[in-house]
């Protein structure tokens, strides 16, 4: 939607800058150009991260989405936020010739609409996935920029029009360039915040970052219920992608609690033992079972983790 919305406004934004010579509304062009071809990049960088593991990536491709939306940030910070700048203070220093007349003010209006309903469908995207958390708590703490990206590029794309609304006016009614080339570094300088915003984030999530602490609160508390769990240590763990976790610890494990279930076997079997050889094949049993008890109850704790966290895609317990 924000990629078809931000295409179209490209268009539209440039030819109204052709007849009008406006500088605020060449910095609508180039942030509407930058919004299409980021969010392109985005869309690539989803599709991309969905592709199933393989023996060279065995945890995925969920990084390729931080990637291509890291790239999508210097896109913006370079096409958006420099080409602007530039074009701002060239208007300082060159004030050009300016013909602001009514389908300037419409391709305004234009812009605002389509940003704004693209803006509203992010800000229902989030809603459906924030749960618990804040509005903000899921826009600092989420591992899907994506949302995030669209939401924040098209929240400054209105506030952008906005500017350049007031800016070609007060120029259209003053005779002046000077508010026109004002808003063009101001419009130019909101660019320049929101690539930086995303590229730290985006840096964070590449390089390995934790899972949500809440999150990591829950499963220790979830492991620390368990009766045949002793002790959690060396807890390790990493976004591996939007909503793809791995979680790592060492499990100090109760063998008195997972041998429960073995005291009838070990009553019916120990009652033959007459032999050293049947003694010793009776020990190599007991830990043949002892062993699968422990195997089975991994893989119960496993299960119910992922029941109630789905997003633990990749779970790793250490015998300690």
């Amino acid at each position: 939607m924000a990629l078809i919305g931000n295409a179209f406004l490209t268009v539209v934004k440039f030819i109204a800058f052709t007849f009008s010579g406006s500088g605020a509304m060449f910095s609508e062009a180039v942030h509407s150009f930058a919004d299409t071809a980021n969010q392109a990049l985005l869309a690539i960088g989803i599709k991309r991260s969905q592709r199933p593991a393989d023996t060279l990536f065995p945890y995925g491709f969920g990084g390729e989405r931080y990637l291509f939306a890291l790239l999508s940030a210097v896109g913006i910070f370079v096409l958006g936020c420099g080409v602007t700048l530039y074009h701002g203070v060239e208007m300082l220093m060159h004030p050009p010739e300016l013909d602001i007349r009514w389908y300037v003010f419409a391709v305004l209006a234009v812009s605002l609409v389509v940003d704004g309903f693209v803006m509203a469908k992010a800000i229902e995207a989030v809603h459906q996935v924030r749960g618990e958390r804040s509005f903000m708590q899921y826009l600092r703490g989420s591992t899907d920029p994506t949302v995030a990206a669209v939401l924040l590029e098209d929240g400054v794309a209105c506030l952008g029009v906005i500017v350049a609304m007031v800016a070609i006016g007060l120029s259209a009614a003053t005779g002046s360039t000077l508010p026109d080339a004002i808003a063009t570094l101001i419009i130019g300088g909101m660019m320049g915040g929101v690539a930086i915003w995303l590229g730290l984030k985006n840096r964070t999530l590449i390089i390995g970052r934790s899972i949500p602490a809440p999150l990591q609160a829950k499963i220790l508390a979830f492991l620390g219920e368990q009766p045949s769990v002793e002790r959690v240590r060396n807890v390790r763990s990493v976004v591996v992608g939007a909503k793809v976790f791995k979680f790592t610890a060492d499990v100090d494990w109760d063998g008195r609690v997972l041998a429960e279930p073995l005291i009838g076997w070990v009553e019916q079997r120990s009652s033959v033992l007459a032999t050293p050889d049947e003694r010793a094949g009776f020990a190599r049993d007991f830990g043949e079972q002892l062993a699968r008890q422990l195997a089975l109850e991994i893989d119960r704790i496993e299960a119910e983790l992922k029941a109630r966290f789905p997003e633990l895609a990749f779970l790793d317990f250490e015998s300690d």
